[in-house]
């Protein structure tokens, strides 16, 4: 009956039209991958960690010690453990995307509960469902201790400390921003831009970002790169969904009578309307961009309504008052950067200063009689919109590889410390992890063995953070992750100078919000891995090339 139903496990001709692999193949596989793509963004890990040089087809090489930088360029040959390796790099974006940085100790982690996950499940008669439930409980108890461990960032030496240690130890980097905060405060808005000279510089400029980006990257697609930058720019300010181009050819030709480049933000743009401002942009008729409003309902309103009065501009409400435009509703902007996630305008040309002034006054009211911390926040976000100060860094080198490499590391440090002021700081070096292994221990006994199991997984895994950062420090990590278990508190070790004590004195410190995002998604994906069971994949195909010496040579430059 077994082998009537196809259930027979002895069977081993396979007839797919696509690769099909069970149990231990699939998962030993997968884990292939994970190793590779571990093995290559661990070694970026701690003050001492090493560069990974980046191959760029027909373009100078990359050299970075950005982790998410790292796993977004390993592709492996082999479908199954290009998988693995795949399903590693969504937990680093995952952190990424949540905290902007972690992504190696996501990395780390993960590898460390998928191959212990693997491992366990060798034995029989394991339930894997209850093996999963145990880890994620598990990794919430890790993110409730690290909560209870945080203390909050309150002077700019500990904002400059934390951004000296994803700076790997710089000394002169983190003063410059350190004085960006202290000069614009905690919610301060700091760009970073390169400069193809020697020295780094911080200049302060008025204007606003907003947290939303361009609605495709084909706006991005003339400068070879990932951002949008416009000069002299009109801005067009709008609620209304724009469903045919017809709604905005009245601002579109007050651009192209005057020669200068349009922002449009609004609610929606249209798949059509998209396509005809991408085509704008690509024939060189008129340089446009289209950005969708940030936010939703009477909050998009109150946020649009305040940046029109900060750029000098008029919102339009509806598709009536769109189709009137005139050149008096909108606004003028000396230099416009958007990106994927975010858009900055600087520089407003024309402002009604008193109208600007009555609205920042309702807001100050407005924020006094608050009672929610989040109204507070929020708040505080459109005050900072209306009085516009931004501070740019630009960031130099020697070559632009060391630019862009310092360019990389100067945009994680500025992530670390947005977190670290949000949500407060605990000791780094991987001492904070250990010091949840006691919380773990001290649960009540679990109901089911692969419950006990799961818990013991996310257990063994807090050690790997400590234990690379000592390994790529070149001293014993054993050693090192013993030690640092026998103390308490902030003890820890420095790996920068190969000493032990209180780490928080001495500077070093992590980011709550990203050791906690980095536990959780780690333990998601290595959940999901450990408990995989069957890999799709589809048949590898042999290339077709030309035979003629041009296109062979061609085909040899791409890998083929």
């Amino acid at each position: 009956m077994l082998k009537l139903m196809g259930l027979c496990r002895r069977a081993h001709v396979r007839t797919y039209a696509k690769d099909i692999r069970f149990g231990l193949e699939a998962r030993s596989l997968l884990l292939n991958g994970v190793n590779v793509m571990a093995n290559a963004v661990a070694a970026t890990l701690g003050p001492k960690g090493r560069n990974v040089l980046i191959e760029q087809l027909m373009i100078s090489p990359r050299i970075t010690k950005d982790g998410i930088t790292v796993a977004n360029n390993v592709q492996l040959k082999d479908r199954r453990h290009n998988l693995g390796a795949q399903l590693l790099r969504q937990a680093t974006s995952n952190t990424n995307n949540e905290s902007g940085d972690g992504t190696t100790t996501a990395t780390i982690l993960a590898r460390g509960m998928a191959c212990q996950g693997l491992q366990i499940l060798r034995q029989s008669h394991i339930n894997v469902q209850l093996l999963r439930e145990g880890m994620l409980e598990a990794s919430r108890v890790v993110c409730e201790a690290l909560g209870k461990m945080s203390r909050p960032i309150e002077t700019i030496g500990e904002v400059e400390a934390v951004a000296k240690v994803a700076l790997n130890n710089d000394e002169s980097l983190p003063d410059l921003i350190g004085d960006a905060i202290l000069e614009l405060g905690s919610s301060a808005v700091i760009l970073l831009k390169e400069r193809h000279c020697l020295g780094d510089e911080l200049k302060f400029d008025e204007g606003v970002a907003l947290p939303s980006g361009y609605v495709s990257p084909f706006f991005a697609i003339q400068k070879g790169g990932d951002t949008v930058e416009l000069s002299n720019c009109l801005l067009l300010v709008t609620l209304a969904k724009i469903e045919k181009i017809s709604q905005i050819l009245p601002a579109m030709e007050l651009a192209k009578i005057k020669g200068q480049p349009l922002l449009i933000i609004a609610s929606h743009f249209s798949s059509e309307v998209v396509k005809v401002l991408v085509l704008n942009n690509l024939q060189g008729r008129l340089q446009v961009c289209a950005v969708k409003a940030p936010g939703c309902g009477d909050e998009q309103r109150d946020q649009m309504q305040d940046l029109a009065i900060a750029m000098g501009a008029h919102l339009l409400e509806n598709a009536n008052r769109l189709a009137l435009c005139e050149a008096e509703d909108l606004g003028e902007v000396g230099e416009v950067v958007v990106s994927n996630r975010d858009t900055s305008l600087l520089q407003p040309r024309r402002t009604d200063q008193k109208v600007q002034a009555d609205r920042i006054e309702l807001i100050e009211s407005l924020i006094e009689e608050a009672v929610i911390d989040q109204e507070v926040e929020r708040l505080n976000l459109r005050l900072g919109w209306l009085k516009g100060h931004l501070a740019t860094i630009f960031v130099g080198g020697a070559n632009e590889l060391e630019v862009r490499e310092r360019k990389e590391r100067f945009q994680d440090a500025l992530n670390s410390v947005r977190s670290a002021i949000s949500h407060g700081v605990v000791p780094g070096g991987g001492t904070a992890y250990l010091r949840c292994i006691p919380t773990l221990e001290q649960l009540p006994p679990a109901k089911t063995p692969e419950h006990q199991l799961g818990r013991e997984i996310v257990r063994d895994a807090l050690r790997l953070p400590c234990y690379t950062i000592a390994r790529n420090a070149g001293v014993n990590p054993d050693e090192v992750v013993q030690r640092v278990l026998d103390g308490s508190g902030n003890f820890g070790y420095d790996a920068a100078t190969g000493e032990y004590g209180d780490l928080v004195e001495r500077g070093i410190v992590d980011p709550t919000k990203v050791l906690r995002s980095a536990i959780s998604d780690a333990t998601g994906i290595a959940s999901l891995i450990a408990t995989t069971e069957v890999v799709i994949t589809e048949q590898p195909l042999k290339p077709k090339i030309p035979k003629n010496q041009v296109t062979r040579d061609l085909a040899n430059m791409v890998g083929m």
